[in-house]
């Protein structure tokens, strides 16, 4: 497969940096320290004139607004760096400012190429701040409608018992990990499967939002003899275990299209491949298509089963983050009007003060032009 990676922000530019050694693509963020942290040359700033390099300060709303305006300017740089490809896998945060505006971006290369734009999330997290969660539910369904497919990730779900911080790197190679075995369909270096996958396979199965799981079994580890580790029992277990190791929460028997990739060392592969990975997946899942095939692999020291659930309609996580978003959201506007309820509450207090003392002036003034007059009668 031959796809262009794009790197959106400090979040989506780390993870698609990891890809830039073996595939094409470009980097773009308004941040230009963090911008400048990475080695590849097909790197590009963007909102220099709105915001001189400092980022977007997590305004999602700004960011839509550098990508309309830069626009034409990231095509003509796409062309400039672009070779033959099959699609656009882009990678940014669903809660950053530059990542927010993304929507934007791929609306124009929806416009300007034939070819389908695929978008790689990453949810806010329970240790992000409030911001990030807000944005999220601004944006979410922007992205949603513009790409061919979103594919969210779930941080909190990949750290594990760790921090964020400290699992960041770890969840990024997770990542790369997870799609480079989608990139690696269509590559059949010196032997065919049994059963050939081709990239069509895979741009037909992706839609709506769609995940990505992998059922690894490590052969230096767990030795097995060739005829025993492609029995179906191994291959029908590490299809259960994709199932369950996916990028972020959903219920998987409510997808509608799935395909499954069997790799690994060509002496491990024989013609059963993935043949009872899709028979067990159409038995389980209600998927109205199911595709699959193998990838003898000389890249592969395991055996993997890599499978991709897409059309994908119920994920309570996504659901929470989408109405807790809107609930903060809300609550921020309640509390931005209360308080500007008050200050105005309390200027008219000060004008009503100032109205009175005026008024107590008045009759001072009043008071002594009468004495006066007294005074003159006498």
């Amino acid at each position: 497969m031959k796809p262009f990676i794009i790197g959106v922000g400090k979040a989506g530019c780390k993870i698609a940096d990891l890809f830039l050694d073996e595939h094409q693509g470009i980097l773009l963020d308004t941040d230009k320290l963090t911008l400048n942290y990475f080695k590849t040359r097909n790197r590009l700033l963007i909102g220099e004139k709105s915001v001189d390099g400092n980022g977007t300060g997590r305004n999602p709303q700004l960011g839509r607004e550098i990508f309309d305006g830069e626009r034409y300017r990231i095509v003509e740089f796409i062309d400039d760096v672009k070779k033959d490809f099959d699609c656009f896998f882009i990678f940014s945060s669903l809660g950053g400012g530059t990542g927010g505006g993304v929507s934007v971006l791929i609306e124009e290369l929806k416009k300007s190429y034939t070819e389908p734009v695929y978008h790689v999330g990453i949810l806010p997290s329970e240790e992000d701040p409030e911001k990030l969660i807000i944005n999220f539910a601004s944006c979410f369904k922007d992205i949603a409608r513009e790409a061919d497919s979103v594919l969210p990730v779930d941080n909190d779900l990949l750290k594990g018992r760790m921090g964020l911080l400290i699992s960041l790197n770890k969840i990024n190679t997770k990542i790369y990990n997870y799609f480079q075995n989608i990139f690696e369909v269509g590559e059949y270096a010196s032997a065919l499967g049994s059963n050939v996958l081709g990239v069509q396979d895979v741009i037909n199965t992706l839609e709506g939002v769609a995940s990505v799981g992998l059922g690894v079994h490590e052969i230096n580890l767990q030795p097995f003899s060739k005829r025993e580790i492609d029995k179906p029992e191994l291959i029908v277990a590490l299809t259960a275990e994709a199932i369950t190791n996916t990028l972020f929460t959903f219920d998987a028997k409510d997808s509608k299209k799935a395909l499954v990739i069997v790799s690994g060392p060509k002496r491990y592969m024989n013609f059963l491949g993935s043949i009872p990975a899709r028979l067990w997946l159409e038995k389980n899942l209600n998927c109205m298509e199911v595709r699959g095939g193998d990838i003898p692999s000389p890249k592969k020291e395991n055996f993997e089963v890599c499978i991709i659930l897409s059309g994908i309609r119920k994920s309570e996580r996504i659901r929470y983050l989408y109405q807790l978003g809107k609930i903060l959201k809300n609550r921020g506007e309640y509390s931005t009007k209360m308080a500007e309820i008050y200050e105005k509450i309390k200027k008219v207090k000060e004008r009503l003060l100032t109205l009175e003392m005026d008024l107590n002036d008045i009759s001072d003034n009043l008071k002594k032009i009468g004495e006066v007059n007294e005074n003159k009668k006498i």
